[in-house]
């Protein structure tokens, strides 16, 4: 007879924990930096998924992987909710095919492993640097972000916790091959798409501002309106909105076209 194959571990599965509360102003309620400390223990070992207060009635709600019930009703003894009395604190099966879509039952990498945490910027290559800045300022809306005039790095962005674009103006003293490489970048398609408000409104703000409109605006078969149009070096981006109400006049597709 062959060996017996050994059980593999148990598969992660989500579990919903959820505290109504009622009355947001009991004296008795966890602090925020106790709260804070015990979900960073739940993101340090990889359980945590997603974390948010409830509303009507007031609670709080998170998400956590465990290999069973059992194990999550032990990963949450530390919960600071746990001791409050005159609530109700469930622990339930999470089934993201009935309850919500889109969650990554594979744990991330562990804190201070090399995790990413957050995409800070994009470089587009553009020719004059300064005419560049000022044309994302005054026909984009965005702003400086950070600017070094010593080295000529700039970051521009739509504010706070947002992506940044760094316009790279390439430089001969780079040498070769980086400033023919560099230089072969400027006046592409980026592959970034921006989201608006309404795109009528932002194309006809862009041909008023002289910009060069590269697709006009055309409603796309998931809802929403896109246009595409291009900075003053070329590089082209994309924008789009949710509006399945935007007046656009759906074009025919082309071959090879872009979605």
């Amino acid at each position: 007879m062959g060996e017996a194959a050994r059980p593999g571990p148990k598969p992660r599965r989500l579990y919903l924990r959820l505290v109504r509360i009622g009355d947001p102003d009991r004296p008795d309620l966890p602090g925020k930096s106790e709260v804070a400390v015990f979900i960073q223990n739940l993101e340090r070992v990889g359980r945590l998924v997603l974390h948010g207060s409830l509303v009507d009635p007031g609670g709080d709600m998170l998400v956590l992987r465990a290999a069973d019930r059992s194990e999550a009703s032990r990963v949450l003894r530390s919960d600071p909710y746990q001791r409050l009395e005159g609530v109700t604190y469930e622990i339930l099966p999470w089934t993201p095919g009935r309850l919500g879509s889109g969650v990554n039952l594979d744990p991330p990498p562990a804190l201070g492993s090399g995790r990413l945490t957050v995409l800070r910027r994009v470089s587009v290559f553009v020719r004059d640097q300064a005419a560049a800045v000022a044309w994302y300022r005054d026909i984009l809306g965005l702003t400086v972000r950070e600017a070094d005039p010593e080295t000529s790095y700039v970051e521009i962005s739509l504010g706070g916790g947002t992506a940044a674009l760094s316009l790279v103006a390439p430089r001969a003293d780079w040498g070769e091959p980086f400033h023919t490489e560099a230089a072969t970048r400027v006046g592409v398609p980026t592959g970034i798409a921006f989201e608006t408000d309404s795109v009528p409104a932002l194309e006809l703000r862009l041909r008023h501002a002289g910009a060069k409109v590269t697709e006009p605006a055309r409603r796309q078969p998931w809802g929403g309106t896109t246009v595409r149009f291009a900075d003053p070096d070329g590089n082209e981006f994309l924008a789009f909105d949710r509006n399945a109400a935007s007046p656009a006049t759906p074009r025919p597709m082309r071959s090879g076209k872009r979605l």
